[in-house]
C-alpha cells in the first residue's frame, strides 16, 4: 500500500489553525455579508464548483479551496491598497488563482483572522466591482435592488 499524499503544511503551522466548524461559521458570515449589499448575489457558480458573490456581471468575491487545504476568501481591491493591506494584515496574501496587482486572499483558517476587517474588504472588493459597471449596468442593478427585485448570478446577465 503506497502512502497517501501529505498536503504541505499551513503557514501558521498545522496547530495553530482554527477549526472546520469556525472556518465554515467565517465562509458563510462573509457570503452572507456579501449577499446583503445592494444588487448583489451570493451561491455557487457550478461551473467552478466554489462559492461566489457578484455584482451585475462581476465577481467581487470568490471562496477558493487553496491545495494546502486551507479556505481563502478572494477580493478584489484598489492596486494602491493592496500591498498596504498584505502588509497590515498576517492572515492575508496574495490573491490564489488571480491577479496579485488586483486581488487579494483572506485566509479563513488563520488564528488572526478579524471578521470585522474581512467584512470590510468585502464591502472595498463589491464598491470596487460596481464602480467598474458599465453606468447601464450599474443603474439597471441599482434600480432592481430598490425596487426589490432579487439579484440574478452573473452568468445570467
Amino acid at each position: 500500500m503506497t502512502t497517501p499524499l501529505r498536503l504541505a503544511p499551513q503557514p501558521d503551522g498545522p496547530s495553530t489553525s482554527v477549526d472546520d466548524a469556525t472556518v465554515a461559521a467565517r465562509r458563510d458570515a462573509l457570503l452572507a455579508h456579501a449577499a446583503g449589499l445592494p444588487g448583489a448575489w451570493a451561491g455557487d457558480k457550478p461551473e467552478w464548483d466554489i462559492p461566489v458573490a457578484s455584482v451585475g456581471t462581476r465577481l467581487f468575491l470568490l471562496l477558493i479551496p487553496h491545495t494546502d487545504g486551507r479556505l481563502l476568501a478572494n477580493v478584489k481591491l484598489d492596486p494602491e491598497d493592496v500591498g498596504a493591506v498584505r502588509k497590515a494584515y498576517s492572515w492575508v496574501g496574495p490573491g490564489f488563482h488571480q491577479s496579485k496587482r488586483h486581488w487579494v486572499s483572506i485566509d479563513l483558517t488563520s488564528p488572526g483572522y478579524r471578521p470585522d476587517d474581512a467584512a470590510d474588504m468585502v464591502e472595498d472588493s463589491y464598491r470596487l466591482v460596481l464602480s467598474l459597471l458599465t453606468r447601464r449596468v450599474r443603474e439597471a442593478v441599482l434600480l432592481a435592488d430598490a425596487a426589490g427585485s432579487p439579484a440574478r448570478p452573473t452568468w445570467q446577465w
